[in-house]
């Protein structure tokens, strides 16, 4: 029970008792009261009847007695009047009915109002005359009684609840300092930093509130600096501190794990002559402002399978994985554009200071020869005259079919229409090898040809058309976990064009609101290039999922080199880290930013997971680093056996 249920609870009571007391004296009084009245009452009307019965008495007019006796004893206060002569032994006797109305049998059987007899001897100076006897009729005093103690039942039940009401509006405010701690103090359990609480008025709470305040912003403090060690470190390992694109470091990362999973897609290496002529007449004055202004503008083209690094001073390469030639064209160009803003050509009539090379990848290419090749394609396009541009085919066999965005986005149709897409599924699991959920992955089959989704979603994210495929995907995965009552929680990944598209938000959020059912069954994957270029559609679509009471996570975490400071906002279940962060394990500079990172989300009790873990060995390695889930190959090892 609540402090303040108890002291209410403890001041009704009080205050019952209290007036239980005052009604119970009240009561006393008023049944004494009409007791003593009634006394009186009778020994009045027995003295004054005395006095009038007298002369009659005196000359025997038994009549004219009779007469003052009725006309006296006719109001229904008395219940019984005797007269008995001395001399002659007559008696004049008058009974009357004891009505008693509006006055329950409960309370005359409870309350004891006795009748009062009263006898006196009437006389003529000397003489005896007569003896007069009357009973009184309770009846008045009980109806009268009966008629106070509603009111003062009445009065009383008044009193208590206006004291309840006026008990709770007090201790409310007596008490808001307290409920202020107490949602605060919640809050700070789960790492949610509040603003301070004002001081009350209240002597003893202005200690406690003032310390409580100083611990909140130590705390709060504490935990800032954590992630700003976590992204300083991160800085330092991987990212390139003039342009605040990656470094050559975490690209040579990337192209390791992206030419040991069967590549797609091609790069692009940009070489501005701009920028090199800048650091070669006036150093780093004039270079780096260049190379941040064309960071910039790069980083309009990350996407959250996209890598943008730089190489050294004047040369920035772009990885896309899934990509067809025409698209890398088209983003090379756009790269060229961005470039030529660099130029002090107001008339646009020089030429452009800049190259581009592209190459289409291949199974065969180690990261020596792709980036030899890089830097040929990058001098057949200086040999350019109309545009610095040159598109190297390593192997005559194209990785990615001769597909147009259309295409895919109308193969995705039928596919669609057709229930051509089917799924595959990959555990997550924590340290002591339990499922935490099953990421679920899409990909088309259509006769003997199997697209999987990286293929495709691509194109459908640049046409600003994911929205259906993945209203596609919710309805399926609904309709299958719907039917089940056991089952581990999957997750859907969410593109970034629905996270934007306003109809598909709500769409999802009626979706979640008829299907609540589902909330142990499904959870949300959010891209975290959404949380950078997109965070109000964002904060929105992660504000519907946990109102519905289901739950997201963060994929590719740590992937586009921003601040992680969203975390604290948006508070997602889990974040999976970034292959690069969790690939080398050896180095202890890696090392220590990992788990600089896992303890700035384990902070904020969120959940760390690492993707493409392929050994056991890798495994204990990341435990010992505080991350908690893991997804790769060995998961299905360790969870040999379970249902899949």
């Amino acid at each position: 029970m609540t402090l303040y249920r108890q002291l209410l609870l403890w001041m009704l009571v009080v205050l019952f008792l209290l007036t239980s007391t005052v009604f119970a004296i009240q009561f006393n009084t008023t049944k004494n009261y009409l007791i003593e009245q009634q006394s009186t009452e009778l020994n009045n009307v027995v003295s004054s009847v005395g006095f009038a019965l007298s002369p009659y008495l005196k000359t025997n007019d038994f009549i004219a007695t009779e007469s003052v006796i009725n006309a006296t004893f006719d109001s229904g206060y008395y219940s019984k009047v005797k007269l008995t002569l001395l001399d002659s032994n007559k008696e004049i006797i008058r009974q009357y009915p004891q009505i008693i109305k509006n006055v329950p049998n409960w309370f005359k059987s409870v309350v004891h109002i006795d009748a009062i007899t009263q006898t006196r001897t009437l006389t003529n100076g000397w003489l005896q005359l007569a003896e007069l006897t009357v009973i009184s009729s309770p009846a008045s005093a009980y109806i009268q009684l009966w008629q106070a103690t509603v009111q003062l039942i009445l009065g009383f039940i008044a009193c208590l609840l206006l004291g309840a009401i006026v008990l709770s509006l007090v201790l409310n405010k007596v008490l808001k300092p307290l409920k202020q701690i107490q949602k605060s103090a919640k809050e700070m359990a789960s790492n949610h930093f509040t603003a301070p609480l004002p001081t009350p008025h209240t002597r003893e709470l202005v200690d406690v509130v003032t310390a409580f305040n100083s611990m909140n912003i130590q705390l709060q403090q504490h935990f800032e600096q954590q992630a700003q060690e976590a992204d300083t470190l991160r800085v330092r390992a991987y990212q390139d501190p003039v342009s605040g694109l990656a470094n050559r470091s975490y690209l040579m990362t990337k192209l390791n794990s992206w030419l040991t999973n069967k590549p797609t897609g091609g790069i692009i290496l940009l070489k501005s002559d701009a920028i090199e002529d800048s650091y070669q007449q006036a150093g780093y004055e004039l270079g780096d402002p260049l190379v941040l202004k064309l960071a910039e503008r790069l980083k309009e083209l990350s996407a959250d399978d996209i890598t943008i690094a730089r190489l050294n001073q004047s040369e920035f390469m772009l990885i896309a994985p899934n990509v067809s030639e025409e698209d890398l064209t088209d983003t090379a160009r756009v790269m060229l554009s961005m470039t030529s803003e660099l130029n002090l050509d107001p008339l646009g009539i020089a030429p452009l200071q800049a190259a581009a090379g592209i190459v289409m990848c291949s199974e065969t290419l180690t990261i020596t020869a792709l980036l030899a090749h890089a830097d040929n394609a990058l001098n057949k396009a200086r040999q350019q005259i109309k545009e610095p541009l040159a598109l190297l085919e390593v192997s005559a066999n194209k990785t990615i079919p001769a597909i147009g965005k259309q295409q895919w986005n109308a193969l995705v149709d039928e596919a669609i229409a057709n229930n051509l897409i089917h799924f595959t599924f990959q555990k997550a699991i924590d340290a002591n090898n339990a499922i935490i959920h099953k990421e679920m992955f899409a990909y088309i089959k259509k006769g003997q040809q199997k697209f999987n989704a990286g293929q495709f979603l691509s194109a459908l994210e640049k046409l600003n058309d994911g929205a259906k495929f993945d209203r596609y995907i919710i309805d399926t995965i609904f309709n299958k976990f719907t039917k089940q009552t056991k089952s581990v929680p999957v997750a859907i990944n969410i593109t970034q064009s629905s996270i934007n598209d306003t109809g598909f938000i709500r769409w999802l959020n009626n979706k979640l609101q008829s299907c609540p059912q589902m909330k142990q069954h499904v959870l949300f994957e959010l891209p975290e290039i959404c949380f950078i270029k997109n965070i109000d559609n964002t904060r929105l679509l992660c504000e519907i999922i946990r109102q519905n009471g289901f739950q997201f996570g963060i994929d590719n975490y740590g992937h586009n080199f921003s601040s992680t400071g969203y975390l604290n906002q948006l508070r997602p279940h889990y974040v999976k880290l970034d292959f690069a962060y969790t690939s080398q394990l050896d180095d202890q500079v890696k090392m220590d930013v990992l788990e600089s990172i896992t303890r700035s989300a384990n902070n904020l009790a969120v959940m760390t997971i690492a993707s493409r873990v392929e050994t056991v060995e890798q495994k204990q390695k990341l435990t010992l680093l505080k991350v908690q889930g893991f997804q790769g190959y060995v998961t299905e090892e360790l969870v040999n056996g379970e249902m899949k």
